[in-house]
């Protein structure tokens, strides 16, 4: 996967943003996770909002939402 143009991709790019900043890639991952063509691609954007609600965290003290991929479920958990 490439880099993303203008965004965060580690931790020390992440601190050079702004709150705003910061805000505005997390409402894009949101964006992209929400309206993801495929399984793979909404993987894909999952981890990239996880990590940057988790730089938020870091960086500004907002707590980031609990959040899970739902996925196949195994029969190893039913009882």
């Amino acid at each position: 996967m490439g880099r993303l143009k203008g965004g965060a991709n580690t931790d020390a790019e992440a601190e050079k943003l702004s709150l705003s900043q910061l805000e505005l890639l997390i409402s894009g991952a949101q964006w992209r996770f929400d309206n993801a063509s495929n399984s793979n691609l909404r993987k894909l954007a999952f981890k990239r909002l996880i990590w940057l609600e988790a730089q938020r965290e870091r960086l500004h003290g907002i707590e980031a939402p609990a959040r899970r991929l739902a996925g196949r479920q195994s029969g190893s958990d039913a009882t």
